[in-house]
């Protein structure tokens, strides 16, 4: 599947699978030295196998038994072979002047234990040798590693892609954010110097999609357009317990994953089921990320002119109503009603991010925490590692 490049450009495949484990997206960027453009998307969805078997050896129950590591390592090498299969497939069906140089891959995050300093770690599965083999390209993933190594949280990294859409979206402004809702909440704030704030807010979307498969007998595995939460008041001292979390309290830079919210900590606090249950999850969602923007933005006298949410809670008409109540005074809208394509934002920025490794250049910042220089990711070569040198060196 290796092709052939001229000097002019190099195309690469980012691929994207949340902590929601929802699908697998990917975006490929055509890059040249006049900017860059969005070649084409495509979404796969999950199999609930695989599912299954990411969310399980997450779970607290299971993380100290003997056979965690075997499973880890199979688990590593079977969502290797999926990302593979699926790209191979995906990318074979675009004629020749439209496949990838490149695959960029984030990888399924697995663990996520930030620390301050440079002893957090962080682990996302997926071998990129078994991709590269499957596809027979280049592949970059680990891109978080190097920010940690650094001092970094290793996390929120969208946010220097989300800059460059701010700068779209203000006019080079500021005052705006980009709020992604997956499985966790992130922000984006570019202020009018241009300086970025960002930072993991909290649950987005993992707590709201466990209640949907309780309240539902797995049914659904979502909040679809919020008609489940829509039907229920949430449990308020629920919502009040659950945001004394320490995490919610602390300043940024700062970043968490289910490791430090575990659906069974959402379980232990509410007796409350059904409907109720999946309200109460939308509800902590919504009131941490208005305490977040309250604390950190508003509150530090920034002014925040516009919040432009992205990712699957995006789509959830609770979240939208319960923010533009709790943050009356800013406007809250959607990446779609800016014209622009939210699903594959993040897909779209490790593509961008794939590049920037290629070229040697660190994806985290001051906002992560980070201190210097932190690796990019790791490169594995591809049969067509030839072409790929050849077209970095005569085009950038």
């Amino acid at each position: 599947m290796a092709t052939r490049t001229g000097p002019a450009e190099l195309r690469i495949l980012g691929v994207m699978t949340g902590t929601s484990c929802d699908g697998l997206d990917a975006a490929c960027l055509q890059v040249s030295r006049s900017g860059w453009e969005v070649l084409w998307e495509a979404s796969r969805p999950y199999p609930r196998s695989l599912k299954k078997r990411v969310l399980a050896v997450q779970s607290p129950a299971r993380q100290d038994r003997l056979f965690a590591m075997r499973a880890l390592m199979e688990l590593h090498r079977d969502l290797g072979d999926w990302y593979g299969s699926e790209l191979a497939t995906c990318i074979l069906k675009k004629p020749a002047a439209r496949r990838p140089h490149v695959v960029a891959n984030h990888g399924q995050t697995i663990a996520h234990y930030p620390s301050r300093g440079s002893l957090g770690t962080t682990l996302q599965l997926g071998d990129p040798a078994r991709i590269a083999r499957a596809t027979r390209l280049t592949v970059v993933s680990n891109f978080r590693d190097g920010d940690m190594a650094a001092g970094g949280q290793g996390a929120p990294l969208v946010p220097l892609f989300h800059k460059m859409i701010v700068h779209h979206l203000s006019g080079g402004e500021g005052g705006i954010a980009i709020h992604n809702i997956g499985g966790i909440s992130n922000l984006t704030y570019a202020g009018r110097e241009g300086r970025i704030l960002a930072f993991d807010t909290g649950p987005g979307n993992m707590w709201i999609d466990a209640a949907a498969e309780t309240a539902t007998g797995r049914r659904q595995t979502m909040d679809r357009e919020g008609r489940l939460s829509g039907a229920a008041r949430p449990d308020e001292f629920a919502v009040r317990s659950m945001l004394s979390h320490g995490f919610f309290k602390q300043p940024p830079p700062k970043s968490t994953s289910r490791d430090s919210f575990p659906f069974e900590m959402l379980l232990r606090a509410t007796r409350s089921r059904g409907k109720v249950l999946v309200a109460t999850a939308v509800a902590i969602t919504v009131e941490s990320i208005a305490l977040a923007y309250e604390r950190w933005i508003t509150g530090a006298k920034k002014p925040l002119n516009a919040i432009y949410l992205c990712g699957g809670g995006a789509r959830n008409p609770s979240i939208l109503k319960g923010l533009r109540k709790r943050l009356p005074s800013t406007r809250i809208t959607t990446l779609e009603q800016a014209g622009l394509d939210s699903q594959y934002t993040e897909a779209q920025a490790f593509a961008f991010f794939g590049f920037m490794a290629l070229m040697g250049q660190p994806v985290g910042g001051e906002w992560t925490g980070a201190h210097g220089f932190g690796p990019p990711a790791h490169i594995i070569p591809g049969e067509n590692w030839n072409v790929v040198v050849k077209s970095m060196s005569q085009t950038f």
